[in-house]
C-alpha cells in the first residue's frame, strides 16, 4: 500500500485528441484547488494519415502516437480519447417521466429510432439532464456511436501500448473547457462553441450554461487551405503556413483577404443552418457569443469576420489560462498561440477516471 498516496491523493488524467491533421496530448493532475498541467504536446500527422473517419496509414499513426507519448511522459499508460464527426450523433430529447427501468427502455428504443445507423451497428448511451416534475417531463441527452469506427480507434490505441479508459465525444470535451473557463462567471443566453478542425467544424450550442446540441459543418481548415491554393496559386504547405499567420512566400494580400472571407462566408452559412435547427427547439433568436477552438481559431481575420457576420462577440478559447503549470513547459512558445488547439485534449483530461 502506498500510504503517501492515500494521505495526499493526486489523480491525473491524460487526454489524447486524435485529429485528422495532428495529435494533441494533455496530462492534468487533479488538485483540490484546480488543475496542474504536467505534460502536453502536439504532433502533426503526415498528409493522408486519416481521411474523414478512415485511418489510411495505421502504422504511421501508431508510431506518431507513441512518439508523442514518449515526448510528453513515457510512463503514460491510460488515456481518454474522443469520437467526432459522422461516426457519432448526439441529441437532446424530451420524454414523459417514467420509472427508471421504464425510462431506460423507452429512451434506448427512441434512440434506436432516431439514429441514421442500423441499431445493430451502434453503441447507445444516454444521460438524464433534467426532470420537470410539474410538467411530468425529463430532458435526455442521447449519444449513438458506430461500433466499427469506435472499435477501430480503441484497437489502435491498444496497439500503441496505451489503455483507453474513457471514450468521450469531442463536443462534450469542448463543453468541459467552456465550463472550466466560465466557472466563476456563468453566462446566460446562447453560446456557440465553434471548433474548427482540419476536415470538420463542430458547432455546439450552450443555452444558459447548459449543453443543448451539436451540429457538424463540412467547411473547416482544409477548405480554407484549398481556397488559398486555388486563388493564390500556392502549394498546400505554403497555404497552411499563411493560415497559421506565417509568411513563407510572397502573395497578393488583397486576394488573400478575399479568399479568407469567401471561405469564412461558407462556414457562416453552415453556422446559420445549425442555428436554425437550434432555434426550432428553443425561443432564442440570436447567438449571444461565439467561442472558437481548434487550429482554425487562429485563421487570420476570422474573429473580426464572424463578429461582423453574426453580429455578436467572438473570442478564442484559452483553457491554458485556467490551469497551473511550470512556465518552462512551453519554452519560448507563447501558450496563448496554441491554447485553442488543445481545447479538446484539455476537455478530455478534465474527466475524472476512477481507480
Amino acid at each position: 500500500m502506498n500510504i503517501l498516496s492515500k494521505i495526499n491523493p493526486q489523480r491525473s488524467t491524460v487526454g489524447l485528441d486524435i485529429g485528422n491533421h495532428s495529435l494533441k496530448l494533455v496530462k492534468l493532475i487533479h488538485q483540490k484547488n484546480g488543475y496542474f498541467l504536467e505534460a502536453t504536446g502536439i504532433k502533426e500527422l503526415p498528409p493522408g494519415t486519416i481521411e474523414g473517419t478512415d485511418i489510411k496509414k495505421r502504422d504511421v499513426l501508431i508510431d506518431s502516437i507513441s512518439k508523442l507519448v514518449n515526448q510528453c511522459d513515457p510512463d503514460i499508460t491510460d488515456v481518454v480519447i474522443a469520437m467526432a464527426g459522422h461516426s457519432i450523433i448526439s441529441d437532446k430529447i424530451t420524454f414523459k417521466n417514467e420509472t427508471d427501468e421504464a425510462a431506460e427502455e423507452m429512451i434506448l428504443w427512441e434512440a434506436g429510432q432516431r439514429s441514421p445507423f442500423d441499431v445493430d451497428d451502434i453503441t447507445l448511451d444516454y444521460k438524464i439532464l433534467h426532470r420537470r416534475v410539474d410538467a411530468n417531463e425529463m430532458e435526455v441527452l442521447l449519444v449513438a456511436a458506430k461500433n466499427d469506427i469506435m472499435k477501430n480507434y480503441i484497437d489502435l490505441v491498444y496497439e500503441a501500448h496505451l489503455r483507453p479508459v474513457i471514450v468521450d465525444v469531442d463536443a462534450f470535451a469542448i463543453n468541459n473547457c467552456y465550463a472550466l473557463e466560465t466557472a466563476d462567471m456563468p453566462q446566460d443566453g446562447v453560446t456557440a462553441l465553434v471548433n474548427i478542425g482540419h476536415d470538420l467544424t463542430n458547432v455546439t450550442f450552450i443555452k444558459d450554461g447548459i449543453y443543448h446540441s451539436t451540429r457538424d459543418i463540412s467547411t473547416a481548415g482544409d477548405y480554407f487551405n484549398k481556397i488559398l491554393q486555388r486563388n493564390l496559386g500556392l502549394s498546400p504547405e505554403d497555404a497552411a503556413m499563411l493560415i497559421k499567420g506565417k509568411n513563407t512566400t510572397s502573395f497578393d494580400n488583397s486576394k488573400f483577404q478575399q479568399s479568407i472571407e469567401f471561405a469564412a462566408e461558407e462556414m457562416s452559412s453552415g453556422i446559420d443552418l445549425a442555428f436554425s435547427y437550434f432555434k426550432s427547439s428553443t425561443k432564442s433568436d440570436m447567438i449571444d457569443r461565439i467561442i472558437l477552438s481548434g487550429g482554425g481559431a487562429y485563421i487570420p481575420n476570422i474573429i473580426d469576420f464572424l463578429a461582423k457576420r453574426h453580429q455578436t462577440t467572438v473570442q478564442v478559447s484559452n483553457p491554458l489560462a485556467f490551469l497551473q503549470y511550470d512556465p518552462g513547459l512551453f519554452g519560448n512558445l507563447e501558450p496563448e498561440s496554441i491554447s485553442a488547439l488543445l481545447t479538446v485534449a484539455v476537455g478530455l483530461a478534465l474527466r475524472k477516471v476512477d481507480d
